[in-house]
């Protein structure tokens, strides 16, 4: 019966398990190399930062029609006015599309009355109340064919007491802050303002 050498069984297991553990490592480093190597790849490339293409939308009509009014020069007066008008025209185009705000009174949203006192103050530092009925009242009256540049033209919906106002710029035309459409350039000759159109006043006699 053949004896075995403790010191050398003991050692074929020891030997074997050195080189399985080195194996093991150097599999560990190279995969960890690799995965490195694949993340420098993968962010090199790509742009550090991403851009999207801007969807670009179509215009709508009534931003269209804002457009338009904004080239048009409708800042002429039929008869004598003391407003300097390429003064106020300035003022009155560079609130055109502005949205329509009750109580407003900024580029941010405004009303009828807050665009007309908005006009005035800017123009000639006028402090008009904020009020359809109180400007209807405030200054003199003037008869519809005497209309010149800068006056206020008001309507109603509701019989004799002003619902709204706007500010007459010549051939028939007048600039106003509606619900539906904020600020734009409409004609006393439609159909709806003809009807409504209870008179006008003139701030600047």
């Amino acid at each position: 019966m053949s004896r075995v050498n403790p010191k050398t069984s003991s050692a074929r297991p020891n030997k074997l398990g050195s080189y399985l553990c080195g194996f093991v490592m150097a599999v560990n480093k190279n995969s960890i190399v690799f995965l490195v190597l694949m993340t420098f790849a993968g962010c090199a490339s790509q742009p550090r930062y991403t851009s999207y293409p801007i969807e670009r939308r179509s215009p709508s009509p009534f931003e269209e029609r804002v457009e338009r009014q904004k080239e048009l020069q409708p800042f002429v007066s039929e008869g004598e006015s003391k407003i300097d008008q390429a003064k106020m025209g300035r003022i009155i185009r560079s609130y055109l599309g502005t949205p329509y705000e009750k109580g407003g009174s900024s580029k941010k949203g405004m009303d009828c009355s807050g665009f007309v006192m908005k006009v005035y103050k800017e123009y000639a530092g006028f402090d008009l109340p904020h009020s359809n009925k109180k400007l209807f009242k405030l200054v003199g009256k003037v008869e519809r064919e005497k209309l010149v540049y800068g006056d206020l033209v008001f309507f109603s919906d509701f019989g004799f007491l002003p619902s709204h106002v706007g500010i007459y710029i010549g051939e028939g035309r007048f600039v106003h802050s509606t619900k539906g459409y904020g600020v734009i350039v409409s004609s006393l000759n439609e159909e709806r303002y003809r009807k409504s159109y209870i008179g006008a006043r003139r701030v600047m006699p």
